[in-house]
Parts: C-alpha cells; sequence; structure tokens
C-alpha cells in the first residue's frame, strides 16, 4: 500500500477515535443513555459494579480485541486495536479534564440525537478504512467479513439487545431516547461509509482524467 494510503488510513483511525470519544462523554455517559456496544454496556455495569464507565469499557474492550487477533487477522487487528486504545484513552483523559457534574444537554432525546449523529460520523470514518472503536464494532466487522450483511444492520442486530436490557433497567425515558439514538447511529453508519465512497471515487476520477 502506498505511504498515502496508509497515512489516510490512520488519519481517517484518529479522526474517529476522538469524535467518538467526545461524543461518548459529553452526551452519552452523563444521560446514561445506551446506544449499544460496550458503552452501553458499561453503564449497565457501573449499576453493579464500582469504577466510572471509562474502566469497564477499557476491560470489555480488552477482551473483544483479543478475538479480533484471533478471527479478522493481524492487519485488521491492529487498526482496530489502534481505534479502541485511542477511543479509550480519548474517553479517559476527556472525563478527567471535563468532569462533568451534570449533562450538558439535559433533554435525554436531544443528547441522544446529537451524540448518535456524532458517533455515526466516527463509527463510519473508522469503519470504512476497517478499523473500529473495539467493543460489539469487533462482532459487527466479523459479521461482515463472513456475510453480506451491511455494518449498520450487524450493529443493530448485536446492540438492540443491550438497549432493551438496559432499557428495562432503566425506565421508558432512557429507554425510549436511547433507542432513537441508537437507529440515527445505525442509519447514519452506513450513509456515512456511502458518502466517504462517492468522495473518494470522485477524487479518483480526477486522478486519471490528470493522469491522461
Amino acid at each position: 500500500m502506498k505511504r498515502e494510503g496508509v497515512f489516510f488510513e490512520y488519519l481517517m483511525i484518529l479522526l474517529g477515535s476522538a469524535l467518538y470519544a467526545a461524543s461518548t462523554v459529553c452526551f452519552i455517559f452523563p444521560q446514561s443513555l445506551l446506544l449499544g456496544g460496550t458503552s452501553g454496556v458499561s453503564v449497565i455495569l457501573t449499576s453493579f459494579l464500582s469504577g466510572s464507565p471509562g474502566v469497564i469499557l477499557t476491560v470489555i474492550n480488552g477482551i473483544l480485541l483479543l478475538l479480533a487477533l484471533l478471527i479478522l487477522g493481524k492487519s485488521m487487528a491492529l487498526k482496530t486495536f489502534m481505534g479502541s486504545a485511542l477511543t479509550t484513552v480519548f474517553i479517559s483523559a476527556l472525563e478527567a479534564l471535563l468532569d462533568l457534574q451534570a449533562p450538558p444537554i439535559a433533554n435525554p432525546f436531544l443528547s441522544a440525537g446529537i451524540g448518535a449523529a456524532v458517533i455515526a460520523l466516527a463509527s463510519g470514518v473508522m469503519f470504512y478504512v476497517d478499523s473500529s472503536s473495539g467493543g460489539t464494532d469487533i462482532i459487527a466487522l466479523i459479521i461482515k467479513k463472513f456475510s453480506r450483511i451491511h455494518i449498520g444492520k450487524a450493529l443493530l442486530i448485536t446492540d438492540i439487545v443491550i438497549v432493551v436490557a438496559g432499557g428495562i433497567l432503566s425506565g421508558w425515558m432512557i429507554a425510549a431516547s436511547s433507542f432513537m439514538g441508537l437507529l440515527i447511529k445505525t442509519l447514519g453508519i452506513d450513509a456515512v461509509i456511502k458518502m466517504i465512497k462517492r468522495i473518494q471515487e470522485k477524487y479518483n476520477g480526477k486522478e486519471q482524467e490528470e493522469a491522461k
């Protein structure tokens, strides 16, 4: 692979990780929202375990990264490890830096909508370069590898169970806003990937015309 291609991939991983972490810390954790993924699992587990959602998230991601190495292969596992590690570092740093005592947005539906949209953008960017923020995204990558199911649909399969389970524990307000956010995230990821593909196709087309 050309050096420019490698630089582009790692830049996308860095950008996606930063966006994912910022959205999770500012919009998801403060409202205890459940958009699926390990962030949703960590929010549920904070009701039973001591420690912040970020610490629990780190442990779960470590287990799933081992699964990625065994099934996805070294190249994809390495990029997923980078995405997961960067996301985890950014989340921990932002939790300590911001130390939010109250949600920046009081309305859980608005918080879920904004948070889910940013996470869809972040995940779409990382999925495009065969990386992810870790967690259940790894399960989605495994499903993608062995089937023709789109990433967004694969995530919906794994995440909806988490949202339902968390909703039972958290009440209807959190359940309803979380489910709305999950739909936005699911539909948004595939839309972001398609948008990036169109942009790159146009860019490659211009390069080929200039080369003639």
